[in-house]
């Protein structure tokens, strides 16, 4: 989500800073905005361009329940998704966020798992096809050089700002910053279709448990867009249109 703006919302300096490097180190966001209090949002959401808000529900000066009125009433922003934290967790405050227009409601603490997931959901229910992760993909091949090694993979979602891999892991995959790839996906409309070179940024590598034999791992990456050609952008551009179309499932966040 490299290219999605988030406005953190939170009087606790510790907790932005928490869910700032969250949302820089999960998710690969780049403009990160914060405020100590809904008066100090407004500010902002009317001088800036923002995507997705995260607040917090108590907060001095203005909070997060009438900031959430107040963005609903907006022309600007009714339809930003609006994820409310909060400690607290009756029916009486979630039902109240829910009629508000509320997107998500999380619950304090949280982890960084569940924050990622959270953004996920609230995202991926408003009509922005661009930054929606896609998964099922045709029968495709992908190629990763990581120094000495090329190594293979299979594509679990992709999308606009980047992609999720499931490889075999390799040492090698630490030492890099940026990784070259290859995607070749078969039978589409079209017919063959190969994205290269791609070049993206590790998000993070996690282990995939159950394999014996092999080392596997599910591998995040973020496309680095200023390094991509314009043949390369208008392929990938191709098959996510093309993905959005077919029978192609979206992420499930259940």
């Amino acid at each position: 989500m490299q290219e999605v703006s988030f406005l953190v919302v939170d009087d606790c300096q510790l907790v932005r800073n928490l869910v700032r490097t969250t949302l820089v180190n999960r998710l690969g966001a780049e403009n990160v905005y914060t405020a100590e209090d809904g008066k100090e949002a407004l500010e902002l959401l009317d001088a800036r361009h923002i995507d997705i808000i995260i607040a917090d529900w108590q907060m001095p000066n203005l909070d997060g329940e009438e900031l959430l009125k107040r963005v609903r009433k907006s022309k600007k922003h009714s339809k930003t998704p609006f994820i409310m934290m909060s400690s607290l967790g009756d029916r009486e405050h979630v039902v109240c966020a829910i009629q508000n227009g509320v997107s998500q409601y999380m619950m304090k603490p949280f982890t960084a798992d569940k924050l990622e997931e959270t953004v996920h959901k609230s995202w991926n229910t408003i009509s922005r096809r661009g930054a929606v992760r896609l998964s099922g993909l045709p029968e495709h091949s992908v190629r990763i050089r990581t120094g000495s090694r090329t190594l293979s993979g299979q594509v679990k979602n992709i999308s606009q700002s980047g992609m999720l891999l499931q490889s075999p892991y390799s040492r090698e995959m630490h030492l890099f910053n940026t990784y070259e790839l290859e995607l070749d996906v078969f039978e589409l409309n079209d017919g063959n279709l190969l994205i290269s070179p791609l070049y993206a940024v590790p998000v993070r590598i996690v282990a995939v448990e159950g394999f014996v034999d092999t080392k596997m791992c599910q591998l995040a990456l973020r496309f680095n867009r200023d390094m991509l050609n314009d043949a390369t952008k208008r392929h990938l551009d191709e098959l996510l249109k093309q993905l959005g179309g077919c029978e192609t499932e979206l992420i499930q966040d259940n």
